[in-house]
Protein backbone atom coordinates (compact mmCIF):
# COMPACT_ATOMS: atom_id res chain seq x y z
CA UNK A 1 0.00 0.00 0.00
CA UNK A 2 1.07 3.63 -0.82
CA UNK A 3 1.01 6.72 0.38
CA UNK A 4 1.37 9.34 -2.16
CA UNK A 5 3.33 12.40 -0.81
CA UNK A 6 1.77 16.00 -2.81
CA UNK A 7 4.84 17.67 -1.80
CA UNK A 8 7.32 15.60 -3.04
CA UNK A 9 5.81 13.61 -6.22
CA UNK A 10 6.92 10.29 -4.84
CA UNK A 11 5.09 7.35 -3.37
CA UNK A 12 6.24 6.50 -0.27
CA UNK A 13 7.48 2.72 0.40
CA UNK A 14 8.66 0.37 2.92
CA UNK A 15 11.48 -0.47 0.39
CA UNK A 16 14.06 1.86 -0.02
CA UNK A 17 14.95 3.12 -3.27
CA UNK A 18 17.74 1.63 -5.48
CA UNK A 19 18.63 3.76 -8.07
CA UNK A 20 20.44 6.04 -6.30
CA UNK A 21 20.91 9.79 -8.05
CA UNK A 22 23.21 12.58 -7.12
CA UNK A 23 20.31 15.62 -7.16
CA UNK A 24 22.17 18.61 -8.13
CA UNK A 25 22.13 21.68 -6.23
CA UNK A 26 18.49 23.95 -6.54
CA UNK A 27 19.71 27.85 -5.71
CA UNK A 28 16.62 29.99 -4.44
CA UNK A 29 13.76 30.94 -6.96
CA UNK A 30 14.48 34.88 -7.74
CA UNK A 31 11.52 37.01 -7.57
CA UNK A 32 9.86 37.44 -10.91
CA UNK A 33 12.69 35.72 -13.18
CA UNK A 34 10.85 36.71 -16.10
CA UNK A 35 11.98 40.55 -15.16
CA UNK A 36 15.78 39.68 -15.53
CA UNK A 37 17.04 40.13 -18.96
CA UNK A 38 17.50 37.07 -21.43
CA UNK A 39 21.38 37.27 -21.02
CA UNK A 40 20.96 37.17 -17.36
CA UNK A 41 20.79 33.43 -15.81
CA UNK A 42 18.22 34.60 -13.59
CA UNK A 43 16.10 34.90 -16.32
CA UNK A 44 16.24 30.87 -16.89
CA UNK A 45 15.70 29.64 -13.58
CA UNK A 46 12.08 27.97 -14.01
CA UNK A 47 13.43 26.31 -17.20
CA UNK A 48 16.33 25.24 -15.87
CA UNK A 49 15.30 24.27 -12.63
CA UNK A 50 12.25 23.06 -14.25
CA UNK A 51 10.49 19.43 -12.42
CA UNK A 52 12.05 20.47 -8.96
CA UNK A 53 9.64 20.15 -6.15
CA UNK A 54 6.62 20.20 -8.31
CA UNK A 55 3.16 19.16 -7.19
CA UNK A 56 2.38 15.90 -8.84
CA UNK A 57 -1.24 15.12 -10.42
CA UNK A 58 -3.17 12.01 -10.31
CA UNK A 59 -0.28 9.70 -10.31
CA UNK A 60 -0.91 6.26 -11.20
CA UNK A 61 0.00 3.43 -8.35
CA UNK A 62 2.09 0.90 -9.23
CA UNK A 63 1.13 -2.57 -9.64
CA UNK A 64 4.04 -3.82 -7.47
CA UNK A 65 4.20 -7.28 -10.01
CA UNK A 66 7.63 -6.71 -11.16
CA UNK A 67 8.22 -5.38 -14.56
CA UNK A 68 8.09 -8.88 -16.56
CA UNK A 69 5.91 -8.86 -19.97
CA UNK A 70 5.06 -5.24 -19.45
CA UNK A 71 4.47 -3.26 -22.50
CA UNK A 72 6.06 -0.08 -23.06
CA UNK A 73 5.37 2.47 -26.19
CA UNK A 74 8.63 4.86 -26.73
CA UNK A 75 8.13 8.03 -29.35
CA UNK A 76 11.37 9.73 -30.15
CA UNK A 77 12.19 12.46 -32.46
CA UNK A 78 13.66 11.56 -35.19
CA UNK A 79 16.56 8.81 -36.53
CA UNK A 80 19.72 10.76 -35.53
CA UNK A 81 22.82 8.90 -34.76
CA UNK A 82 22.38 10.13 -30.66
CA UNK A 83 18.66 8.68 -30.89
CA UNK A 84 19.96 5.32 -32.65
CA UNK A 85 22.36 4.50 -29.58
CA UNK A 86 19.83 5.57 -27.52
CA UNK A 87 17.02 3.25 -28.78
CA UNK A 88 19.75 0.71 -28.61
CA UNK A 89 20.44 0.84 -24.77
CA UNK A 90 16.66 1.29 -23.96
CA UNK A 91 16.20 -2.18 -25.48
CA UNK A 92 19.25 -3.81 -24.20
CA UNK A 93 17.82 -2.55 -20.79
CA UNK A 94 13.99 -3.76 -22.05
CA UNK A 95 15.16 -6.92 -22.79
CA UNK A 96 17.46 -7.50 -19.92
CA UNK A 97 13.80 -7.34 -17.85
CA UNK A 98 11.73 -8.86 -20.18
CA UNK A 99 9.98 -6.10 -20.92
CA UNK A 100 7.82 -5.35 -24.96
CA UNK A 101 9.33 -2.03 -26.17
CA UNK A 102 7.62 -0.54 -29.19
CA UNK A 103 9.53 2.64 -31.18
CA UNK A 104 7.87 4.85 -32.86
CA UNK A 105 9.58 8.43 -34.48
CA UNK A 106 7.97 11.49 -35.42
CA UNK A 107 11.30 13.04 -37.13
CA UNK A 108 10.64 16.60 -35.73
CA UNK A 109 7.21 16.65 -36.78
CA UNK A 110 5.08 18.27 -33.94
CA UNK A 111 1.68 17.17 -35.60
CA UNK A 112 3.01 13.33 -36.14
CA UNK A 113 3.81 13.30 -32.71
CA UNK A 114 0.37 14.35 -31.35
CA UNK A 115 -1.22 11.78 -33.48
CA UNK A 116 1.80 9.27 -31.78
CA UNK A 117 0.56 10.01 -28.43
CA UNK A 118 -3.30 9.71 -29.09
CA UNK A 119 -2.28 6.24 -31.07
CA UNK A 120 -0.72 5.07 -28.04
CA UNK A 121 -3.30 6.32 -25.56
CA UNK A 122 -5.84 4.27 -27.15
CA UNK A 123 -3.07 1.15 -27.37
CA UNK A 124 -3.55 1.31 -23.65
CA UNK A 125 0.44 0.03 -23.34
CA UNK A 126 1.38 -0.58 -19.44
CA UNK A 127 3.74 2.36 -19.87
CA UNK A 128 5.02 5.08 -21.99
CA UNK A 129 8.14 6.79 -22.70
CA UNK A 130 8.46 9.75 -24.52
CA UNK A 131 11.31 12.56 -26.01
CA UNK A 132 8.90 15.27 -26.57
CA UNK A 133 9.56 17.24 -29.98
CA UNK A 134 8.03 20.61 -28.13
CA UNK A 135 8.33 21.17 -25.00
CA UNK A 136 5.29 23.66 -24.33
CA UNK A 137 2.97 21.36 -26.07
CA UNK A 138 3.95 18.31 -24.47
CA UNK A 139 2.38 19.19 -21.64
CA UNK A 140 -1.00 18.66 -22.65
CA UNK A 141 0.25 15.48 -24.19
CA UNK A 142 1.32 13.94 -20.91
CA UNK A 143 -1.92 15.37 -19.11
CA UNK A 144 -3.71 13.35 -21.53
CA UNK A 145 -1.61 10.23 -20.99
CA UNK A 146 -2.18 11.09 -17.43
CA UNK A 147 -5.83 11.67 -17.76
CA UNK A 148 -6.24 8.25 -19.14
CA UNK A 149 -4.10 6.35 -16.36
CA UNK A 150 -1.25 5.24 -17.92
CA UNK A 151 2.05 5.78 -16.62
CA UNK A 152 4.50 8.17 -18.67
CA UNK A 153 8.29 8.67 -17.74
CA UNK A 154 9.52 11.65 -20.06
CA UNK A 155 13.31 11.38 -21.26
CA UNK A 156 16.25 13.54 -22.60
CA UNK A 157 14.57 16.36 -23.85
CA UNK A 158 12.55 18.04 -20.25
CA UNK A 159 9.26 19.19 -20.09
CA UNK A 160 8.12 22.83 -18.53
CA UNK A 161 6.45 23.41 -14.95
CA UNK A 162 2.92 22.47 -16.01
CA UNK A 163 4.63 18.96 -17.88
CA UNK A 164 6.04 17.60 -14.65
CA UNK A 165 2.71 17.80 -12.83
CA UNK A 166 1.78 14.64 -14.98
CA UNK A 167 4.93 12.81 -15.30
CA UNK A 168 6.25 9.78 -13.18
CA UNK A 169 9.74 11.17 -13.93
CA UNK A 170 12.01 12.56 -15.95
CA UNK A 171 15.53 11.36 -16.98
CA UNK A 172 18.39 12.36 -18.72
CA UNK A 173 21.46 15.06 -19.39
CA UNK A 174 21.85 17.97 -17.21
CA UNK A 175 21.81 20.28 -20.25
CA UNK A 176 21.83 23.15 -18.71
CA UNK A 177 24.99 22.25 -16.32
CA UNK A 178 26.56 20.95 -18.74
CA UNK A 179 26.62 23.86 -21.22
CA UNK A 180 27.22 25.89 -17.96
CA UNK A 181 30.73 23.58 -17.68
CA UNK A 182 31.64 23.76 -21.25
CA UNK A 183 31.32 27.82 -21.56
CA UNK A 184 34.35 27.58 -18.89
CA UNK A 185 35.99 25.54 -21.03
CA UNK A 186 35.16 28.00 -23.83
CA UNK A 187 35.93 30.79 -22.24
CA UNK A 188 39.64 29.69 -21.43
CA UNK A 189 40.13 29.10 -25.00
CA UNK A 190 39.21 32.25 -25.58
CA UNK A 191 40.92 33.64 -23.14
CA UNK A 192 37.89 35.44 -22.21
CA UNK A 193 37.66 37.74 -25.32
CA UNK A 194 36.62 37.67 -28.63
CA UNK A 195 33.64 36.97 -31.06
CA UNK A 196 31.33 33.68 -30.83
CA UNK A 197 28.56 32.02 -33.18
CA UNK A 198 26.51 29.98 -31.86
CA UNK A 199 24.71 27.32 -34.15
CA UNK A 200 21.54 26.18 -31.87
CA UNK A 201 19.30 23.08 -31.96
CA UNK A 202 15.73 22.46 -33.12
CA UNK A 203 13.64 25.78 -31.88
CA UNK A 204 10.99 24.83 -28.93
CA UNK A 205 12.24 21.42 -27.02
CA UNK A 206 14.03 21.71 -23.92
CA UNK A 207 18.12 21.17 -25.51
CA UNK A 208 17.29 24.60 -27.65
CA UNK A 209 16.91 26.61 -24.72
CA UNK A 210 19.73 24.97 -22.88
CA UNK A 211 22.26 25.03 -25.48
CA UNK A 212 21.80 28.30 -26.64
CA UNK A 213 21.37 30.47 -22.94
CA UNK A 214 23.35 28.33 -20.65
CA UNK A 215 26.51 29.35 -22.89
CA UNK A 216 25.21 33.02 -23.41
CA UNK A 217 24.03 33.23 -19.86
CA UNK A 218 27.70 31.55 -18.16
CA UNK A 219 29.63 33.65 -20.90
CA UNK A 220 27.83 36.92 -20.09
CA UNK A 221 28.69 36.29 -16.19
CA UNK A 222 32.48 35.04 -16.21
CA UNK A 223 33.58 36.46 -19.49
CA UNK A 224 31.75 39.82 -20.17
CA UNK A 225 34.37 41.12 -22.95
CA UNK A 226 33.64 37.75 -25.46
CA UNK A 227 30.83 39.64 -27.91
CA UNK A 228 27.98 36.80 -29.28
CA UNK A 229 28.11 37.98 -33.04
CA UNK A 230 25.73 35.29 -34.36
CA UNK A 231 23.11 32.42 -33.62
CA UNK A 232 20.93 30.15 -35.93
CA UNK A 233 19.62 27.05 -35.81
CA UNK A 234 20.24 25.00 -38.03
CA UNK A 235 17.62 22.13 -37.69
CA UNK A 236 20.50 19.65 -37.41
CA UNK A 237 21.02 19.78 -41.01
CA UNK A 238 24.74 19.58 -42.25
CA UNK A 239 24.46 21.34 -45.20
CA UNK A 240 22.00 24.14 -44.01
CA UNK A 241 25.08 24.36 -41.39
CA UNK A 242 27.66 24.36 -44.08
CA UNK A 243 25.41 27.33 -45.34
CA UNK A 244 25.06 29.23 -42.58
CA UNK A 245 28.81 29.26 -40.70
CA UNK A 246 29.67 29.59 -44.63
CA UNK A 247 27.57 32.97 -44.64
CA UNK A 248 28.71 33.87 -41.30
CA UNK A 249 32.83 34.08 -42.28
CA UNK A 250 31.90 36.07 -45.36
CA UNK A 251 30.14 38.51 -43.49
CA UNK A 252 32.38 38.60 -40.22
CA UNK A 253 35.73 36.85 -41.21
CA UNK A 254 38.27 37.72 -38.57
CA UNK A 255 36.02 39.16 -35.91
CA UNK A 256 34.97 35.38 -35.42
CA UNK A 257 36.97 33.52 -32.85
CA UNK A 258 35.19 30.60 -31.78
CA UNK A 259 31.43 28.46 -32.58
CA UNK A 260 29.66 26.57 -30.34
CA UNK A 261 27.60 23.46 -31.60
CA UNK A 262 24.50 22.04 -30.29
CA UNK A 263 25.58 18.74 -31.71
CA UNK A 264 28.83 17.36 -32.46
CA UNK A 265 28.37 14.97 -35.29
CA UNK A 266 25.66 16.24 -38.69
CA UNK A 267 25.91 19.61 -37.70
CA UNK A 268 29.71 20.14 -36.50
CA UNK A 269 30.41 18.27 -40.11
CA UNK A 270 28.84 21.55 -41.70
CA UNK A 271 30.49 23.63 -39.44
CA UNK A 272 34.06 21.85 -39.50
CA UNK A 273 33.30 22.31 -43.54
CA UNK A 274 32.90 25.57 -43.86
CA UNK A 275 35.76 26.66 -41.45
CA UNK A 276 38.41 24.38 -43.68
CA UNK A 277 36.97 26.56 -46.87
CA UNK A 278 37.98 29.27 -45.08
CA UNK A 279 41.41 28.60 -43.96
CA UNK A 280 40.24 29.29 -40.22
CA UNK A 281 41.32 26.14 -38.53
CA UNK A 282 42.23 28.91 -35.71
CA UNK A 283 38.64 28.75 -34.57
CA UNK A 284 37.82 27.29 -31.38
CA UNK A 285 35.15 24.67 -31.54
CA UNK A 286 32.94 23.35 -28.77
CA UNK A 287 29.58 20.89 -28.86
CA UNK A 288 27.42 19.05 -26.98
CA UNK A 289 28.50 15.59 -27.23
CA UNK A 290 28.18 11.85 -27.17
CA UNK A 291 28.81 10.48 -30.46
CA UNK A 292 32.26 8.74 -31.97
CA UNK A 293 32.03 11.30 -34.64
CA UNK A 294 32.29 13.88 -32.01
CA UNK A 295 35.32 12.11 -30.46
CA UNK A 296 37.42 11.19 -33.41
CA UNK A 297 37.27 15.25 -34.22
CA UNK A 298 38.42 15.93 -30.67
CA UNK A 299 41.55 13.14 -31.84
CA UNK A 300 41.96 14.46 -35.16
CA UNK A 301 41.46 18.48 -33.69
CA UNK A 302 38.65 19.34 -35.13
CA UNK A 303 36.94 20.04 -32.72
CA UNK A 304 38.48 20.96 -29.20
CA UNK A 305 36.06 20.11 -26.32
CA UNK A 306 32.26 18.25 -26.22
CA UNK A 307 29.95 17.42 -23.43
CA UNK A 308 30.66 13.82 -23.44
CA UNK A 309 27.36 11.78 -22.61
CA UNK A 310 26.35 8.12 -22.94
CA UNK A 311 23.18 8.02 -25.56
CA UNK A 312 22.95 4.39 -24.51
CA UNK A 313 23.19 4.82 -20.69
CA UNK A 314 20.42 7.73 -21.56
CA UNK A 315 18.23 5.18 -22.89
CA UNK A 316 18.71 2.83 -20.44
CA UNK A 317 17.51 5.59 -17.99
CA UNK A 318 14.19 5.34 -18.13
CA UNK A 319 13.94 1.63 -18.45
CA UNK A 320 15.74 1.76 -14.74
CA UNK A 321 13.17 4.06 -13.04
CA UNK A 322 10.02 1.42 -14.73
CA UNK A 323 11.54 -1.28 -13.10
CA UNK A 324 11.32 0.18 -9.73
CA UNK A 325 8.41 1.79 -10.16
CA UNK A 326 7.02 -1.88 -11.50
CA UNK A 327 8.76 -3.41 -8.57
CA UNK A 328 6.73 -0.68 -5.78
CA UNK A 329 9.79 1.13 -5.12
CA UNK A 330 10.39 4.63 -4.33
CA UNK A 331 11.37 6.47 -7.98
CA UNK A 332 13.54 9.95 -8.34
CA UNK A 333 11.55 12.99 -9.67
CA UNK A 334 14.66 13.67 -11.80
CA UNK A 335 17.55 11.23 -12.80
CA UNK A 336 20.61 12.82 -14.69
CA UNK A 337 23.42 11.33 -16.87
CA UNK A 338 27.09 11.58 -15.16
CA UNK A 339 28.44 15.13 -16.49
CA UNK A 340 31.82 15.02 -18.20
CA UNK A 341 33.78 17.69 -20.62
CA UNK A 342 35.46 15.40 -23.07
CA UNK A 343 38.44 18.00 -24.33
CA UNK A 344 41.64 17.52 -27.52
CA UNK A 345 43.97 17.46 -24.23
CA UNK A 346 42.29 14.30 -22.83
CA UNK A 347 40.49 12.52 -25.12
CA UNK A 348 42.82 9.88 -25.37
CA UNK A 349 43.67 9.50 -21.96
CA UNK A 350 39.91 9.44 -21.61
CA UNK A 351 39.29 6.64 -23.88
CA UNK A 352 42.26 4.39 -22.79
CA UNK A 353 40.69 4.32 -19.49
CA UNK A 354 37.14 4.24 -20.36
CA UNK A 355 37.74 0.98 -22.12
CA UNK A 356 40.35 -0.54 -19.81
CA UNK A 357 38.46 -1.30 -16.69
CA UNK A 358 41.43 -3.42 -15.63
CA UNK A 359 43.51 0.01 -15.08
CA UNK A 360 41.46 0.90 -12.11
CA UNK A 361 43.49 1.63 -9.23
CA UNK A 362 41.82 -0.07 -5.99
CA UNK A 363 45.01 0.52 -4.27
CA UNK A 364 44.54 4.14 -4.38
CA UNK A 365 40.97 3.21 -3.13
CA UNK A 366 42.13 1.39 -0.28
CA UNK A 367 44.59 4.09 1.30
CA UNK A 368 41.52 6.27 1.11
CA UNK A 369 39.55 4.28 3.24
CA UNK A 370 42.30 3.55 5.62
CA UNK A 371 42.95 7.34 5.96
CA UNK A 372 39.33 7.98 6.46
CA UNK A 373 39.15 10.55 3.37
CA UNK A 374 35.50 9.81 3.06
CA UNK A 375 35.09 12.71 0.25
CA UNK A 376 37.37 11.01 -1.60
CA UNK A 377 35.82 7.55 -1.31
CA UNK A 378 32.51 8.92 -3.18
CA UNK A 379 34.32 10.86 -5.87
CA UNK A 380 36.22 7.55 -6.44
CA UNK A 381 33.20 6.06 -6.96
CA UNK A 382 30.98 8.65 -8.33
CA UNK A 383 34.09 8.12 -11.39
CA UNK A 384 33.71 4.28 -11.59
CA UNK A 385 29.90 4.84 -11.81
CA UNK A 386 30.87 7.47 -15.02
CA UNK A 387 33.52 4.55 -15.91
CA UNK A 388 31.55 1.57 -16.28
CA UNK A 389 28.66 3.33 -17.97
CA UNK A 390 30.22 4.90 -20.85
CA UNK A 391 31.93 1.55 -21.81
CA UNK A 392 31.06 0.48 -24.94
CA UNK A 393 31.24 -3.32 -24.12
CA UNK A 394 31.00 -4.32 -20.83
CA UNK A 395 30.85 -8.14 -19.91
CA UNK A 396 28.69 -9.80 -16.63
CA UNK A 397 32.13 -11.43 -16.03
CA UNK A 398 34.20 -9.10 -16.14
CA UNK A 399 32.13 -6.70 -13.98
CA UNK A 400 31.40 -9.18 -11.12
CA UNK A 401 34.88 -10.51 -11.09
CA UNK A 402 35.87 -6.62 -10.44
CA UNK A 403 32.94 -6.52 -7.60
CA UNK A 404 33.88 -9.43 -5.82
CA UNK A 405 37.91 -8.66 -5.71
CA UNK A 406 37.02 -4.98 -4.18
CA UNK A 407 34.22 -6.86 -1.72
CA UNK A 408 36.78 -9.21 -0.67
CA UNK A 409 39.31 -6.24 0.01
CA UNK A 410 37.07 -4.69 1.71
CA UNK A 411 36.28 -7.43 4.39
CA UNK A 412 39.79 -7.85 4.66
CA UNK A 413 39.72 -4.31 5.69
CA UNK A 414 37.27 -5.30 8.30
CA UNK A 415 39.06 -7.87 9.79
CA UNK A 416 42.12 -6.05 10.25
CA UNK A 417 40.91 -3.76 11.55
CA UNK A 418 38.69 -5.50 13.71
CA UNK A 419 35.66 -3.55 13.55
CA UNK A 420 32.45 -4.77 13.88
CA UNK A 421 30.92 -7.07 10.97
CA UNK A 422 27.85 -6.79 11.97
CA UNK A 423 26.98 -2.67 11.96
CA UNK A 424 29.08 -2.77 8.31
CA UNK A 425 28.16 -5.95 6.02
CA UNK A 426 25.73 -7.78 8.95
CA UNK A 427 27.33 -11.08 8.04
CA UNK A 428 29.78 -12.70 5.77
CA UNK A 429 27.94 -15.35 5.10
CA UNK A 430 24.90 -13.33 2.97
CA UNK A 431 27.32 -10.31 1.88
CA UNK A 432 27.64 -12.40 -0.95
CA UNK A 433 24.55 -12.80 -1.79
CA UNK A 434 23.37 -9.49 -1.72
CA UNK A 435 26.73 -8.27 -3.89
CA UNK A 436 24.77 -10.92 -6.82
CA UNK A 437 21.59 -9.76 -6.13
CA UNK A 438 22.15 -5.91 -7.18
CA UNK A 439 20.66 -5.42 -10.76
CA UNK A 440 23.08 -3.30 -12.34
CA UNK A 441 26.25 -1.77 -11.80
CA UNK A 442 25.21 1.29 -10.73
CA UNK A 443 23.40 -0.43 -7.95
CA UNK A 444 26.09 -2.38 -7.44
CA UNK A 445 28.93 0.50 -7.28
CA UNK A 446 26.82 2.89 -4.95
CA UNK A 447 25.87 -0.55 -2.93
CA UNK A 448 30.20 -1.11 -2.49
CA UNK A 449 30.42 2.60 -2.30
CA UNK A 450 28.11 2.67 1.04
CA UNK A 451 30.31 -0.65 2.79
CA UNK A 452 33.16 1.65 2.10
CA UNK A 453 32.13 4.79 3.60
CA UNK A 454 30.83 2.38 7.00
CA UNK A 455 34.16 1.21 7.07
CA UNK A 456 35.61 4.81 6.97
CA UNK A 457 33.15 5.96 10.14
CA UNK A 458 34.11 2.77 11.93
CA UNK A 459 37.52 3.31 11.65
CA UNK A 460 37.06 7.14 12.60
CA UNK A 461 35.20 5.69 15.93
CA UNK A 462 38.03 3.70 16.58
CA UNK A 463 40.33 6.75 16.74
CA UNK A 464 38.18 8.82 18.43
CA UNK A 465 36.15 6.78 20.67
CA UNK A 466 35.03 9.03 23.55
CA UNK A 467 36.91 8.38 26.86
CA UNK A 468 33.98 8.52 29.84
CA UNK A 469 30.45 7.27 29.15
CA UNK A 470 28.93 10.44 29.47
CA UNK A 471 31.30 11.73 26.19
CA UNK A 472 29.66 8.29 24.40
CA UNK A 473 26.00 9.51 25.41
CA UNK A 474 26.80 13.45 23.60
CA UNK A 475 29.07 11.61 20.59
CA UNK A 476 26.00 9.10 20.26
CA UNK A 477 23.18 11.83 20.58
CA UNK A 478 25.48 14.41 18.19
CA UNK A 479 25.09 11.37 15.50
CA UNK A 480 22.05 9.59 16.02
CA UNK A 481 19.63 12.76 16.96
CA UNK A 482 17.53 12.69 13.56
CA UNK A 483 16.36 9.01 14.95
CA UNK A 484 13.20 9.40 17.65
CA UNK A 485 15.40 10.03 20.70
CA UNK A 486 14.26 10.21 24.17
CA UNK A 487 15.88 10.32 27.85
CA UNK A 488 14.57 6.86 28.65
CA UNK A 489 15.70 5.67 25.38
CA UNK A 490 19.40 6.72 26.00
CA UNK A 491 19.29 4.87 29.06
CA UNK A 492 18.12 2.03 28.36
CA UNK A 493 20.48 2.26 25.02
CA UNK A 494 23.66 2.70 28.06
CA UNK A 495 22.15 0.70 30.91
CA UNK A 496 22.24 3.74 33.14
CA UNK A 497 18.94 5.84 35.31
CA UNK A 498 17.21 8.28 33.50
CA UNK A 499 17.83 10.56 36.37
CA UNK A 500 21.15 9.82 36.54
CA UNK A 501 22.09 10.20 33.23
CA UNK A 502 19.86 13.73 33.10
CA UNK A 503 22.11 14.81 36.03
CA UNK A 504 25.33 13.48 34.46
CA UNK A 505 23.86 15.17 31.06
CA UNK A 506 23.52 18.60 31.89
CA UNK A 507 26.92 18.67 33.80
CA UNK A 508 28.86 17.82 30.71
CA UNK A 509 26.77 20.13 28.17
CA UNK A 510 25.98 22.56 30.67
CA UNK A 511 22.35 22.15 29.18
CA UNK A 512 18.87 19.44 29.69
CA UNK A 513 19.24 17.02 27.39
CA UNK A 514 15.99 18.01 25.85
CA UNK A 515 17.29 21.47 25.66
CA UNK A 516 20.55 19.97 23.92
CA UNK A 517 18.60 17.85 21.24
CA UNK A 518 15.96 20.34 20.47
CA UNK A 519 18.71 22.75 19.77
CA UNK A 520 21.04 20.22 17.70
CA UNK A 521 17.61 19.13 15.53
CA UNK A 522 17.35 23.17 15.08
CA UNK A 523 20.38 24.11 13.72
CA UNK A 524 20.52 21.39 11.37
CA UNK A 525 17.17 22.42 10.36
CA UNK A 526 17.82 25.71 9.51
CA UNK A 527 21.09 24.48 7.63
CA UNK A 528 19.15 22.07 5.16
CA UNK A 529 16.19 24.93 4.84
CA UNK A 530 18.90 27.10 3.38
CA UNK A 531 21.16 24.93 1.67
CA UNK A 532 18.63 22.01 -0.51
CA UNK A 533 15.22 22.52 -1.88
CA UNK A 534 13.25 20.18 0.36
CA UNK A 535 9.86 21.12 2.37
CA UNK A 536 9.87 22.61 6.33
CA UNK A 537 7.48 19.10 6.44
CA UNK A 538 10.13 16.26 5.32
CA UNK A 539 13.05 18.73 7.07
CA UNK A 540 11.41 17.80 10.50
CA UNK A 541 11.23 14.18 9.42
CA UNK A 542 15.03 14.29 8.93
CA UNK A 543 16.14 16.09 12.05
CA UNK A 544 14.28 13.53 14.29
CA UNK A 545 10.69 15.06 14.31
CA UNK A 546 7.92 12.74 13.38
CA UNK A 547 5.16 15.86 13.98
CA UNK A 548 5.20 18.44 11.48
CA UNK A 549 3.12 20.82 13.59
CA UNK A 550 5.43 20.32 16.80
CA UNK A 551 8.67 20.71 14.69
CA UNK A 552 6.93 24.20 13.50
CA UNK A 553 6.15 25.59 17.32
CA UNK A 554 9.83 24.21 18.42
CA UNK A 555 11.56 25.90 15.72
CA UNK A 556 9.32 29.25 16.33
CA UNK A 557 10.39 29.08 20.03
CA UNK A 558 14.21 28.61 19.05
CA UNK A 559 14.59 30.85 16.31
CA UNK A 560 11.49 33.63 17.05
CA UNK A 561 10.09 32.58 13.99
CA UNK A 562 8.53 30.01 11.81
CA UNK A 563 10.49 27.89 9.33
CA UNK A 564 8.90 29.85 6.43
CA UNK A 565 9.80 33.10 8.16
CA UNK A 566 13.62 32.00 8.54
CA UNK A 567 13.91 31.20 4.94
CA UNK A 568 12.14 34.55 3.74
CA UNK A 569 14.72 36.92 6.00
CA UNK A 570 17.38 35.01 4.74
CA UNK A 571 17.41 34.77 1.19
CA UNK A 572 17.44 38.33 0.90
Amino acid sequence: MHNFDPDSGYHESKRPILWVTEQKSVPPRPEYPENYPEDNFKHWYDMEYAGWNVKKVNMPVSPEDGPKGKNISCLLTCHHPYNTAYERGLRKSAEAFRINIEFKYSEWDEEKQQRQVEEVIKEKPDMIIVIPDNTELSSDWYRKINAAGIPVIASNLMPDEEGFKYILAWTGPDDWGQFRKLAVDFAERMNFTGGYCIVSHIPGCSAYYARKWAIITELKRIAPKMELIAIESTKLNSDETYRTVNGWLDKYNYRIKGIVSADDNLVQLGINRAVTEHNREDIIRVANGSTQTGIRMLKEGSLDAITFQSAELDGALPVQVAVDWFNGLIIPAIKYLPTHILTKENVEEFIFDYNNPGEIDLDYLYRLIIECNSGEVELFFDSLNIQFSSMGVLTLEYFRGFSIELLSNLINIIKSFKLSEKRIIDNYESVYKKLFNQKSTERTLYWLKDISLKIVYNIEETRKKPVTLIEQIVDYVNKEFGKPLSIKVISYTFNISAAYLGKLFKEETGESFSRYLNNLRIGKAKTLLLSTSSKANKIALEVGYSDSNYFYSIFKKYTGMYPSEYLDLNRN
